[in-house]
């Protein structure tokens, strides 16, 4: 009975009830290739140690990336101390502004 309850004359496609658990089992597994596509592509790739990028040695190139990072970190720390300080605003000028906007 609830089969044929559809639109029009009883036009129900039934065979969706059979389709589903396919359907769900493929969206399944396009959500599993996706998301081991997209940790491939991140630090822990989804390949078991046979990794395409070199892999550097140890002690090549960290000292130099190490200075080169305090050097960039001491440029940053002298452009903030060189800004003024940017007051906070009131949380009562925010709303206010917020009520203008919308008004």
């Amino acid at each position: 009975m609830f089969l044929d309850a559809g639109p029009g004359n009883g036009s129900f496609p039934w065979w969706v009830f059979l389709m589903m658990p396919f359907m769900m089992l493929g969206m399944g597994l396009m959500m599993w290739l996706m998301m081991r596509m997209m940790m491939g592509m991140g630090s822990h790739g989804a390949s078991h140690g046979a990794s395409d990028a070199p892999k550097p040695e140890a002690g090549h190139g960290s000292e130099e990336e190490v200075a080169s990072l305090k050097r960039e970190v001491e440029a940053l720390r002298r452009r903030l101390e060189a800004e003024p300080e940017v007051p906070a605003s009131l949380p009562e000028e925010q709303q206010g502004d917020d009520a203008n906007e919308h008004g």
